[in-house]
């Protein structure tokens, strides 16, 4: 499986808000589609691009950003899915050489990067975020230098969440890794490392000096919430209202030792939005390519 599975056709403007030297670029691929199945391509782009343009914050931002789909066929419909992760053994031949069971994670979906830059630079090196849509109707998904999203239920939500990660470098919230009841024993009770670089996790317990202390409000603890047994995942509901700011303990696969700013957040729960800590992130990062007056949208 490599790029002699597949042909790069061409590449199309999704959504033109001008020059793309000035714009933030979104550049969609698929790998596993063959020639018969581009019409699904497209339609799966366009879902995932309607979605994202009703999404806060990007809804507020979008005459800064442009949208562009490189459109790429493989030899075989399909991702690889290999029986040691659980799955069913397939390998397709494919550009991208899309395959689940990606660092022997079952449902971490990868692709062979440097064919991806590759293909970019020669169609669109301004872009600023890039990523992959499997055609496989099996959950998955990946963050990293390219983001993946299989072409899933909720494909959407997956690629938004995959987002986060490789556009803006924020931390998965989740309090376990394999899930709560299924880490092993001891492995995931307490994070002891140094404080996390992502932006939306924390291990800082002091409200005066915590990454988002501006966004939380007089009058909420910190931490807002502590797990009282690292054994296990915090089973507590959240003691305040679903947009309070604070530090609610669990996160970064860990179930104590750090903190995340909301109670549940689209890095933590799709179909969430982002918590008020990764809105404010994004704002900063897209902001700059919004024009003053707006541009021409094409919606």
């Amino acid at each position: 499986m490599s790029s002699s599975d597949g042909s790069v056709l061409g590449i199309a403007t999704v959504v033109d808000h001008g020059d793309p030297a000035l714009r933030w670029n979104l550049v969609l691929l698929g790998d596993g589609y063959q020639a018969s199945e581009l019409a699904k391509y497209l339609s799966d782009v366009d879902a995932f691009v309607e979605k994202f343009k009703t999404t806060s914050p990007y809804d507020e931002l979008f005459a800064g950003i442009n949208v562009f789909r490189i459109d790429v066929t493989s030899t075989d419909s399909g991702a690889a899915d290999p029986a040691k992760c659980g799955g069913t053994g397939a390998n397709p031949k494919t550009f991208f050489d899309a395959t689940f069971c990606a660092f022997d994670t079952p449902r971490l979906l990868g692709v062979n990067t440097e064919t991806v830059h590759a293909v970019v630079n020669d169609n669109m090196p301004q872009a600023h975020m890039i990523m992959v849509v499997v055609n496989s109707p099996i959950y998955g998904g990946s963050g990293g230098g390219v983001a993946t999203f299989s072409a899933a239920p909720n494909a959407a939500e997956i690629a938004l969440h995959e987002m986060g990660h490789t556009a803006f470098h924020f931390a998965d919230e989740y309090e376990s890794y394999a899930g709560c009841t299924r880490d092993p024993p001891g492995t995931h009770d307490r994070y002891a490392g140094p404080e996390p670089s992502e932006p939306n996790v924390t291990t800082n317990r002091d409200a005066a000096s915590i990454k988002w202390r501006s966004m939380i409000t007089d009058g909420i603890p910190v931490p807002t919430t502590s797990n009282a047994n690292p054994a296990q995942c915090d089973p507590q509901p959240n003691p305040f209202a679903a947009e309070t700011v604070g530090a609610y303990e669990g996160a970064r696969y860990f179930h104590s030792g750090v903190f995340r700013p909301q109670f549940n957040c689209r890095m933590r729960v799709l179909g969430e939005e982002y918590c008020t800590v990764c809105k404010s992130v994004i704002r900063s990062v897209i902001a700059p390519y919004v024009p003053a007056e707006g541009a021409p949208a094409e919606l």
